[in-house]
């Protein structure tokens, strides 16, 4: 049924699906039925393969409806505005977290609250000396937000990120991974602002304080209640904690809308509210076609190609190259970076990876380890290859080109997240 009305849905949103991810919708059931007619795959693989499909489809859009309630919400834009006018001296960490923090709840949405609201404060000037130092605000600016933004897939259950990893290691649960994964979150923002100081050394000259940071506490107490709530759910109902989300996120979102009307009379702010979901929601859904499109024809291709791998074969090779657990775990990093710089999703690429894992006996690594190199690799190319979404979108706000933003203002950072994770991995393994 659900394999039926995602295919429902992409007959009917196809004259707005873009042309590259047509591509991705015309590969996924070509290669199922090829696959099948040739019998190197059965019909319970394909089933797997749109079960995952539309549970990333689920996904998408049961967060969707988190994303279309921080639109309106004033407390959103209260917090972009304390974010953006900090003084120099802390307006990287706190503009990081800050895009962090935005970025769990509205996704990549918060790269364009962020982003128009530092493109509004930076305001141009006729005096080179002047253009120069708002040209390197924006910089500095413009990078925190990515670098938060790519913290995301470190540890938050609304990341698919997390969905994938934890998918694909059934023996990690998120309750596990999740103090681990905060603790690099930690570390990335930080190292990030560590790199910031040493290029730009805090100014001599005395600013103002951009506001009061008291108000970001509620944004962050709503960051917390999402997987807070989702847990206490999963935990009471035995449901998986993704399942479990998907049932908290709209609610969640829909009290929020239900919040913004808050002091008019019951009668108009319900008139109010069911107006909101007549004329948003329709538009929010539909909207994410093609991500709907890329991520479950990722997901689906995925699943069908893993019962290709000879798992005998791959730990046979394993044994052959005699290579040390480290750089194995290195060689998949590298792998997925690859990957990525070449435009394969990464969901296809993780996918098979994990599946080919799972399946070689004694593997040697733990499931913390798995996940935390897929995890932060992850969050190093989205702020580095030209081809992922975040980095496309945040260059439109910079004037410089994707490759640009990812190889001259981040490459830096990206290469010495990837050194130190690698450096750690051999002495750990």
């Amino acid at each position: 049924m659900a394999g039926a009305g995602l295919l429902v849905f992409v007959i009917l949103q196809w004259r707005r699906i873009s042309l590259t991810y047509r591509i991705f919708a015309i590969i996924a059931p070509t290669l199922a039925t090829s696959l099948w007619l040739a019998g190197m795959i059965d019909g319970s693989t394909v089933a797997k393969g749109l079960d995952r499909a539309a549970f990333f489809a689920f996904f998408l859009t049961s967060l969707a409806v988190l994303r279309e309630s921080a639109k309106s919400s004033a407390l959103v834009r209260r917090c972009g505005k304390v974010l953006v006018n900090q003084p120099p001296g802390r307006r990287y960490l706190l503009l990081a977290f800050g895009s962090h923090l935005f970025s769990v709840m509205l996704n990549i949405g918060a790269l364009n609250v962020l982003g128009t609201m530092i493109r509004r404060a930076i305001r141009p000037s006729s005096d080179p000396e002047a253009q120069r130092i708002a040209t390197i605000r924006s910089r500095r600016m413009l990078t925190a937000t990515l670098r938060g933004f790519c913290g995301v897939p470190l540890w938050a259950p609304t990341s698919v990120t997390m969905l994938l990893v934890l998918s694909g290691i059934p023996e990690l649960s998120w309750e596990q991974y999740a103090p681990l994964g905060l603790c690099w979150t930690l570390l990335f923002v930080l190292w990030g602002a560590i790199l910031d100081r040493f290029a730009y050394p805090s100014p001599k000259t005395h600013q103002v304080s951009g506001g009061d940071l008291s108000q970001l506490l509620p944004l962050a107490a709503l960051v917390a209640l999402v997987p807070g709530l989702a847990y206490g759910l999963a935990r009471m109902s035995g449901l998986p904690l993704f399942s479990a989300l998907l049932m908290c996120a709209p609610i969640i979102g829909l009290v929020w809308i239900w919040v913004q009307y808050r002091g008019l009379k019951t009668r108009v702010k319900g008139g109010l509210f069911l107006r909101r979901l007549r004329r948003s929601f329709p538009e929010t859904f539909t909207n994410q076609r093609n991500e709907v499109v890329l991520f479950t024809s990722s997901g689906f291709i995925g699943v069908i190609l893993v019962p290709l791998v000879d798992p005998q074969a791959a730990s046979a090779l394993l044994i052959q190259a005699n290579i040390s657990n480290a750089t194995l775990m290195v060689g998949l990093s590298l792998t997925m970076l690859a990957c990525a710089f070449i435009g394969i999703n990464a969901i296809l690429t993780v996918t098979l990876m994990l599946g080919v894992l799972q399946q070689v006996p004694d593997l040697g690594v733990s499931p913390l380890i798995q996940a935390s190199v897929i995890a932060i690799t992850w969050a190093v190319f989205a702020g580095a290859s030209p081809f992922t979404a975040s980095l496309r979108f945040i260059s439109n706000f910079s004037g410089v080109t994707p490759l640009r933003f990812g190889v001259e203002w981040n490459g830096w950072f990206s290469a010495s997240v990837l050194a130190i994770m690698y450096i750690t991995l051999y002495v750990v393994l």
